[in-house]
């Protein structure tokens, strides 16, 4: 009966409340939102606003796909893979007699893989718990009262804590811990490269299997932060310089997650124009023509200075004829490059106003 009455309780609060309690994450910037408006100074523009907002979106899509069920099988597959290698070597190799203490360095390689799997599986469930909680949340407020089932009791007796005391604090511990881990693994990948390199001939010779393996552990982990980094770096140059590929790529990979055809449809649309006076155009305003949507609705016309007369997304100047929409928080865009973004995130790339909710 308890459980009945908080639930009703929580339907019956604010919209601001309720929509902070099941979004997922707070908009935190993400390394290179934050890297870009560093860079950018007091002089950063709209455009580093748009950056930072595309920046922070894929932040928050790398870390859905990094715990997704099949990165997360893979993730731990290999690093089970590792463990038992380095197991069945250490117990095969009893024989051998390396100069340098790589029997310790694969043992340690062993501990932190182990480790690692325990963080992730510990995340990924962590997740799914937290979308399923969600998932009741949003489909439970329907007719009257309804009964959850006991364990849902005993997690909505963890909600009655603040987030940031509940969840949110082991989260954050984890993290923590995990990152702890990935720097202990850098730290002992210098060491065992280090062994590796003074041991030299004798330890290929005294103890070959312990060499190649420390070798491939080395190897692969030398090519996966090569991968990383570069990949990291093609994704900061594209949202540099090549913003609307960015958006075009999520828009086709990831679907249609933001606002609908029907909700972009009904948005204002409007023609820029270079007015003209006395047989020449005037370059320091412009006008936004407006023109019917879809729903044969218009608004008035609107004065645009030149200096504001471009696309935030694309950074291309608005061109007499250009098609523009503009957005409920009066910002305007290109057609073309809002209509993406809007598709794959229904909030404005500047103010982060969503569309949909207001």
């Amino acid at each position: 009966m308890w459980v009945q009455k908080k639930l009703v309780r929580r339907q019956m609060e604010p919209q601001e409340s309720s929509s902070a309690s099941v979004r997922p994450r707070p908009a935190q910037p993400a390394p290179l939102a934050a890297l870009l408006g560093r860079a950018a100074g007091p002089r950063g523009g709209p455009s580093v606003l748009v950056r930072g907002t595309a920046a922070l979106h894929l932040q928050e899509r790398r870390v859905d796909w990094a715990y997704s069920r099949p990165v997360v099988v893979l993730d731990i597959a290999w690093n089970l893979v590792f463990t038992a290698a380095s197991a069945a070597v250490l117990c095969a190799t009893t024989s051998e007699r390396p100069n340098t203490p790589v029997r310790v360095w694969l043992l340690g390689y062993a501990l932190q893989c182990l480790i690692h799997v325990v963080f992730v599986w510990g995340e990924y469930r962590r997740r799914r718990r937290r979308s399923g909680g969600e998932s009741r949340l949003e489909g439970g407020g329907g007719d009257g009262e309804q009964t959850l089932p006991e364990s849902d009791a005993m997690d909505s007796e963890d909600d009655a804590a603040p987030p940031e005391v509940g969840s949110g604090r082991r989260a954050s511990i984890a993290k923590r811990c995990e990152s702890i881990n990935t720097m202990a693994s850098f730290i002992w990948w210098i060491v065992g490269f280090c062994w590796v390199v003074s041991g030299g001939e004798a330890l290929l010779k005294n103890a070959p299997t312990l060499y190649w393996l420390t070798v491939v552990f080395l190897t692969f982990d030398a090519l996966f932060a090569i991968f990383c980094i570069a990949l990291a770096c093609i994704i900061g140059i594209a949202l540099c310089c090549c913003l609307p590929c960015v958006i075009a790529i999520l828009c086709a990979v990831i679907g249609q997650e933001g606002a609908s055809d029907s909700d972009i449809s009904i948005l204002p649309r409007y023609r820029y124009s270079e007015p003209c006076g006395d047989g020449q155009k005037t370059f320091k305003e412009g006008l936004m023509v407006p023109i019917l949507n879809n729903h044969d609705i218009s608004t008035g016309e609107r004065v645009l200075l030149r200096e504001d007369a471009d696309c935030c997304i694309c950074l291309s100047s608005y061109e007499d004829g250009t098609l523009l929409l503009a957005l409920p928080c009066n910002h305007h865009f290109h057609s073309s490059c809002i209509v993406k973004w809007l598709r794959i995130n229904a909030t404005c790339p500047l103010c982060k106003y969503h569309i949909l909710n207001g």
